[in-house]
């Protein structure tokens, strides 16, 4: 019986370097190397074809002496990669990505010889929490007003709403409606598609511009006007994005939009019971918007406090990781703004350390959120579940039998959403236990 061929394993060496950097010291023995080679040649001698031979009967030395470098590459990724996974289980080693290497004697390797390399890997840190109850946020004091109540009101009875004519020698303030004729240039020049005649808009209306909009305020019909308007960087019309354009302005009119008087039967037209309810229920509405915009900011203050009464090192691979995923979506936002790539380049780079910045935060959150989760002994009960499971019927119109399915059919699904509210809740505690105070 023949004996086995037992090849020696690689020998690894492995170094935690500091928090979020790891280390592997490798030594390939030669007889590893010689029969990764000898196979790897095999196998290429049967695929590939050489002048005057058949295909697959090269010999074998012309094969080598053709392909010795692109198989010496792929021999050293090979032994490369089976080393670091050795030594990245062997050590139960908590690696972000792939490692890189920092020192090889790859080109410098002779047959006989053993293939020795440094390889390095960025590390999830071991997370430390000291301070996380009793930090401190601000809670705004604030309340719904009949003000608040009527502009919701005007929105509802805007389409019965009618458009007419104020008083000669009215002067312009926002929310009134004007006629104008316009003609901009830029430097004294004009510019094109910069001019019209009795166009119409809402002083201060949704897609104005600022500098244009207080321009007009206090003009009267029958007056005329420079209105110079200074455009953002980022303006999307690269021509005229950052500069200064001139508007001569003529007011021919001026108009203002009044609306119909809340009556009981118009109040039902928006499943109310009369004009009371009505008024009830968009208080309420907004007295809702304004506890979860209370909650949004109560959030963003306690995980900036968190990261500011922690240290917590991150390794630049999950920062970048993460930079990228911020870029994905800050670029989608802008395309539907009709931002050119240039333009949304241009933004990326002005904005660079801004991004940057907000990528180390969200990574340092997401990894001090599951260490809060493991110290409070936090889970996620059947009713939690329940309530998520009831959110996504109500956002979405699906049946809650499919809801449920779509979690319960697929463990790693299900994980992933028990984590997703253990981290919500610890958020919650956070938040729960702060110091408040009140502004």
């Amino acid at each position: 019986m023949p004996t086995p061929n037992f090849l020696p394993l690689p020998d690894v060496k492995y170094t935690k370097k500091s928090n979020i950097l790891g280390e592997f010291q490798v030594k390939v023995h030669p007889s590893l190397v010689q029969d990764k080679m000898a196979k790897a040649f095999q196998r290429l001698q049967q695929k590939v074809t050489l002048p005057g031979f058949r295909p697959g009967k090269a010999p074998i030395d012309l094969v080598k002496a053709r392909y010795r470098k692109d198989v010496l590459d792929d021999v050293f990724q090979e032994v490369a990669n089976e080393a670091y996974r050795k030594g990245a289980t062997d050590n139960k080693v908590p690696a972000v990505g792939d490692p890189y290497i920092t020192k090889a004697n790859f080109d410098a390797w002779t047959e006989g010889a053993p293939v020795e390399f440094t390889a390095q890997v960025d590390l999830i840190p071991e997370v430390t929490v000291k301070k996380y109850k009793g930090l401190p946020i601000t809670k705004k004091e604030a309340s719904i007003t009949d003000d608040d109540v009527e502009i919701v009101l005007k929105n509802l009875l805007d389409p019965k709403a009618a458009i007419e004519s104020l008083p000669e020698g009215t002067k312009v303030k926002k929310g009134h409606f004007v006629t104008i004729d316009f003609e901009g240039s830029l430097d004294g020049q004009p510019l094109a598609d910069a001019s019209a005649t009795n166009f119409f808009l809402e002083v201060g209306g949704e897609g104005s511009l600022e500098d244009f909009q207080k321009g007009l305020e206090g003009m009267t019909a029958g007056g005329e006007k420079t209105i110079t308007v200074k455009y953002d960087a980022e303006y999307k019309n690269a021509s005229i994005a950052g500069k200064s354009v001139d508007y001569k302005v003529k007011l021919h009119e001026v108009k203002e939009k009044t609306y119909p008087p809340l009556t009981d039967e118009i109040a039902k037209e928006f499943q109310a019971e009369n004009a009371a309810d009505l008024r009830g229920k968009i208080r309420e509405n907004l007295e809702a918007e304004m506890n979860a915009e209370q909650e949004n900011r109560a959030s963003e203050e306690v995980l900036l406090a968190l990261l500011e009464a922690n240290e917590l090192e991150v390794p630049p691979s999950l920062i970048q990781r993460q930079l990228r995923h911020i870029f994905s979506e800050m670029a989608e936002m802008l395309k539907r703004q009709k931002y050119n790539d240039k333009l949304i380049e241009d933004y990326f780079h002005r904005h660079f350390d801004e991004f940057k910045q907000r990528a180390e935060r969200e990574v340092r959150v997401a990894l001090m959120l599951p260490k809060i989760v493991e110290l409070e002994k936090i889970e996620a009960a059947e009713a939690d579940f329940q309530d998520h499971f009831d959110r996504i019927v109500k956002q979405s119109g699906q049946k809650l039998e499919q809801v449920e399915k779509f979690f319960s059919e697929n463990a790693a699904r299900k994980e992933e959403l028990t984590r997703e509210i253990q981290r919500r809740k610890a958020l919650r505690f956070l938040v729960d236990n702060a110091k408040v105070a009140k502004k």
